[in-house]
């Protein structure tokens, strides 16, 4: 049974809060109308609606480099974080829809976070214009390396595992508790406030096992110290070929960090198809593609029209397993 003790009462956040980051770009000076035909003429921003440092904002500014040669524009990232996402976001879509304020948007705020926080959002999919896809980013659960625990049956088998996670509503932290509940571990969770304290508890020993982003956790992967028992994406990544995915071990249950960049709704269809070319065009750049590789970030390539169907989907399969496993509930 799992005793997911700070899911049992859901909290309210003054703002918006989910899975999906959204990027927000945002001009400066006075406003050019997105649908001109020498748009852009200035400075363009995007938005990214958490900490510097973060692989949300690392993609950004990646990305922000690689657009500005296809623009003709400098693009700059603005930090917005607050509430896993929901600050940025909220501000970004909130600005107006000249075709100069941009967002990275992450699926987490969209299809996780409101399934653990009350009003964890303001905003919708419908207060946005999707733009095109930019990256996604797979999960990985892993324990220390001197752990006695050398792959998910023997983890599971322990009579309690003490798992660390890395916040409220966040893609890591329900990656881990949708895969105890299918297997019906007993499971305690162990908040930290981000990723990097909860990777820690675990290399301190002081926790049994964390999920986090593989970004995150592939440099100790790779010098030894943590080791990896499963990872939730559809597919075994490519960095980390030699992983099961939690599919392959009998549990269906896939999560995925997606990233898209969208502007305010009713902005300028000329200028929504101006950044859609510069996105398309930025990451197939040398400079991007570098990027993913150092960064153990892949690229998503979907059509823009396949975004929204596609967190619909997922976040209809997550309703679905919160409400017959009462993840976050008291038994």
């Amino acid at each position: 049974m799992l005793n997911h003790s700070i899911f049992r009462k859901r909290t309210v956040l003054p703002l918006s809060v989910g899975l999906a980051t959204v990027v927000t770009v945002s001009g400066c000076g006075g406003v050019q109308a997105g649908g001109s035909e020498d748009y852009p003429t200035r400075e363009v921003g995007l938005v990214a609606p958490f900490s510097a440092g973060g692989s949300t904002d690392l993609t950004a500014r990646a990305l922000a480099e690689s657009m500005e040669d296809p623009l003709g524009q400098s693009v700059v990232v603005e930090n917005l974080p607050g509430a896993n996402g929901g600050v940025g976001t909220q501000d970004a879509l909130n600005r107006e829809a000249d075709g100069y304020s941009t967002l990275l948007a992450s699926q987490s705020l969209y299809s996780v976070t409101p399934l653990f926080v009350e009003d964890a959002t303001k905003t919708t999919l419908d207060d946005m214009e999707i733009v095109a896809p930019v990256s996604e980013e797979g999960y990985a659960l892993v324990v220390n390396a001197d752990s006695p625990h050398q792959d998910l049956k023997s983890l599971l088998a322990k009579d309690q595992i003490r798992y660390a996670t890395s916040g409220v509503g966040s893609g890591a932290q329900f990656s881990s508790a949708g895969l105890f509940a299918l297997a019906g571990a007993n499971a305690v969770d162990v908040p930290f406030d981000g990723g990097a304290p909860a990777v820690t508890s675990v290399l301190g020993g002081h926790t049994d096992a964390v999920t986090a982003q593989i970004a995150e956790v592939m440099p100790r992967i790779k010098d030894g110290s943590l080791r990896p028992l499963a990872v939730f994406s559809e597919e075994r990544e490519e960095m980390l070929s030699d992983v099961p995915t939690a599919k392959e071990l009998g549990y269906d249950f896939t999560v995925v960090q997606r990233r898209w960049v969208a502007v305010p709704k009713d902005t300028p269809e000329a200028a929504v198809e101006a950044l859609r070319t510069a996105v398309e065009e930025g990451k197939d750049s040398e400079s991007f593609q570098d990027f993913t590789k150092t960064s153990y970030i892949a690229e998503w390539d979907v059509e823009p029209t396949e975004i929204r169907s596609i967190v619909e989907a997922d976040t209809a399969k997550y309703e679905q397993l919160t409400e017959e496993f009462e993840i976050g509930k008291s038994k």
